[in-house]
């Protein structure tokens, strides 16, 4: 199997929607199941990452993308890529609102974001300068230790800006186990916000 890495550019953005779509459980966040809508609901999260992280890696084989992380370190200050945000989110969120589950999702969106505008800062994280913000592996692809080896890029990039400790958000639905057999200690367990039979999970890690 022939895996390349390198760090990302604007034109993965759809290949990437396509690994977030097939791989992630979305009933975690929102109750709509038609696919496009739930499409959409990724394009806009991931272009919000696209814009912000300063680390963004692609795994890829056969020149299609079949793995990526997205991370960011309050260390350094200057974004992975020159990405327009604003063009695609709005375009999305006009989609979003001709359906009726489109426009429930807009509501969930709408309100997850204040609700997490309101939080608190969880204190089990006060200490963190870097943070594993996403990543996700084709199912295709998940027995070459494609996320470890970008998972060991992520912390070699943080090494290199002197970062000394990150943190990530998961959940009961994912395969938290992977974090507790390498290294990462759990500080904080609570309901999801959404879904309150998903337990959400924080972990950190020294480098």
């Amino acid at each position: 199997m022939n895996i390349k890495y390198r760090n990302a550019s604007a034109d993965d953005f759809n290949g990437v929607i396509e690994i977030i779509v097939s791989s992630m459980d979305f009933s975690v966040f929102t109750k709509a199941t038609d696919k496009d809508v739930i499409r959409s609901m990724a394009a806009v999260s991931l272009a919000k990452d696209f814009h912000t992280a300063d680390y963004i890696r692609i795994a890829e084989c056969n020149e299609k993308v079949c793995g990526f992380l997205t991370g960011t370190t309050n260390v350094v200050s200057t974004p992975a890529l020159s990405f327009d945000h604003e063009p695609i989110i709005k375009n999305t969120k006009e989609n979003l609102s001709k359906s009726e589950e489109g426009r429930m999702v807009l509501a969930e969106m709408k309100e997850h974001d204040e609700k997490e505008k309101s939080a608190p800062k969880s204190t089990a994280i006060s200490d963190c300068d870097g943070e594993l913000v996403f990543f996700a592996i084709d199912e295709k692809y998940r027995r070459y230790k494609i996320g470890s080896t970008l998972i060991k890029s992520f912390e070699e990039y943080l090494k290199e800006c002197g970062a000394k400790k990150y943190f990530l958000y998961t959940d009961s639905q994912c395969t938290y186990q992977y974090y507790e057999k390498n290294g990462y200690e759990r500080v904080e367990k609570k309901p999801g916000a959404f879904n309150p039979s998903v337990e959400n999970y924080i972990y950190v890690k020294e480098i």
